[in-house]
């Protein structure tokens, strides 16, 4: 009997092979998990349409697979009465401040695969290495608090069981007779290159910084803190910079396009879907807010909240992750003045939200001139040059950074 690549999703064609789940002579069930296959949306987890014993595997770890593509041979018997093979489902897998976003990102499934390594208490960095190298977590003897493996651990166990670091691992972090260190690049962290490279082959990039005055936005949002804290929801300032920036965008509509290369056409989307760029332990993904025109900034708030953690819980689904019109890069709680993003191709803007800090600013009323502390930032936006002109960004952001100056223009114009 032989196992081809399912579907992956409307539109998907191929992806890489992250992990198998399975070797030869292992005996497999039906809706097994056979291997994790990482697509530009997300990473999905193949189940078995077979019952029987692998004999032999097609592809191996890090190759480019295709839909209809043999993946395994087996010696068993197809679903009964021609059932269609299972649907591919999410699966957890190696995961997304500041640059683009990419696509892709992690989904995990209802019913996770439960290993030995899985209860050992590890870091997911730690259980990456070990995973790389071919260690099993429960073999390596934990030197960490409670019991929790730490990567020294695991290189002690490559190093051949030495007890104590040497002065060279002291210094580099790796065993002292490998003075370099080579792992795979593959997974989420190529998918990012590849995005990253494919926006940069396209796109026209060009950066506009503008600095705004957020005393009155601090004021807004330290207020709207506190009622949210009362219903549990944590607001921090991006529902305000999403509502924001549509009613920026109703007045630029070239911002929220995109262009459609094949057909020679610019596609004008009606719609505001926000892409949130949110950074992982395994890197940078980017789940979508949608419909932000329609929603409350307490709503925004608690789906935000609820994108953030599923991204850091490897939650997400493939719906969470497409669909986006314009994407949303902060860096502020990292710090930095500013930072030039780029593009979430093929959307032609992504707007970056740096730190807000204080500084004494001149500041004029009733024509006489005063010098006041005020909360400052800076906002960045990259923007496709092949679509929107320099003097078309440069107004947008005036207008943007209009609303965030006066936040209670967007409840008046709403």
């Amino acid at each position: 009997m032989e196992f081809k690549l399912p579907e992956l999703g409307e539109g998907v064609h191929e992806g890489e092979l992250i992990k198998w789940k399975v070797k030869p002579g292992d005996s497999v069930k039906y809706d097994q998990p056979l291997c994790e296959i990482m697509t530009d949306k997300a990473t999905v987890e193949i189940p078995s349409a077979i019952q029987g014993k692998v004999l032999q595997m097609h592809a191996k770890e890090g190759d480019t697979v295709h839909v209809g593509q043999l993946m395994l041979s087996f010696e068993g018997s197809m679903a009964a009465a021609g059932a269609p093979a299972p649907a591919a489902a999410p699966a957890p897998s190696a995961p997304a401040v500041s640059a683009a976003p990419a696509a892709p990102a992690a989904v995990s499934a209802g019913a996770a695969e439960v290993s030995v390594a899985t209860r050992v208490a590890a870091a997911p960095s730690t259980r990456r290495f070990a995973r790389e190298n071919g260690v099993e977590l429960s073999q390596v003897e934990a030197t960490g608090p409670h019991g929790r493996v730490m990567r020294e651990d695991v290189e002690r166990s490559l190093g051949g069981g030495a007890k104590a670091p040497s002065a060279a691992r002291a210094r580099t972090g790796i065993p002292a007779q490998q003075a370099e260190e080579r792992v795979p690049f593959r997974g989420l962290r190529k998918k990012i290159a590849e995005k990253m490279r494919q926006s940069k082959d396209h796109a026209a990039h060009f950066t506009y910084v503008e600095e705004a005055d957020a005393t009155e936005l601090v004021r807004l949002r330290n207020s709207a803190k506190e009622i949210g804290a009362a219903e549990g929801v944590k607001v921090t300032y991006l529902p305000f910079i999403m509502k924001a920036m549509v009613a920026a965008l109703k007045k630029y509509p070239i911002l929220n396009s995109s262009l459609d290369e094949e057909k020679n056409e610019l596609v004008y989307k009606h719609y505001f879907n926000i892409g949130l760029s949110v950074q992982t332990d395994d890197g940078l993904t980017a789940p979508v807010v949608k419909d932000v025109q329609h929603k409350s900034v307490m709503e925004l708030a608690k789906e935000i909240q609820d994108l953030v953690d599923r991204a850091r819980n490897k939650k997400l689904t493939m719906e969470d992750l497409t669909g986006s019109t314009i994407t949303l890069t902060n860096a502020g709680s990292i710090g930095g003045l500013f930072a030039t993003p780029v593009i979430n191709y093929p959307e032609v803007a992504i707007l970056g939200f740096n730190k807000i800090f204080r500084k004494p600013v001149a500041v004029t009323r009733n024509k006489v001139e005063t010098i006041e502390v005020r909360d400052w930032t800076y906002f960045s936006i990259s923007l496709d040059h092949r679509v929107v002109d320099g003097a078309i960004g440069a107004e947008f952001m005036k207008l943007f950074i209009k609303y965030i100056e006066n936040p209670a223009l967007m409840v008046l114009e709403a």
